[in-house]
């Protein structure tokens, strides 16, 4: 990797370039990938694993607040 910055940013876009892109009329877009035969409840059941591995990874302790105290905002959009 270069060292200079204008050369790793040049890089990074060249590189993003050859990026897949799918691009869909808003409204039209598909449901979900087509490959992915899995139900709703298998993927919510595969999240669990991976949150705990994802904890784990970052060295830190499972939250073990209430879902009532859980950090969060509720933003509302305007009319």
């Amino acid at each position: 990797m270069p060292s200079d910055p204008k050369t790793r940013a040049a890089l990074r876009l060249r590189e993003a370039s050859k990026w897949p892109i799918r691009s869909h009329n808003l409204g039209e877009e598909p449901l979900r990938d087509a490959l992915d035969t899995s139900t709703v409840d298998e993927r919510i059941a595969m999240m669990w694993p991976l949150a705990k591995e994802g904890w784990s990874v970052a060295g830190k302790p499972m939250p073990t607040y209430a879902r009532a105290t859980m950090p969060g905002a509720l933003l509302r959009r305007d009319g």
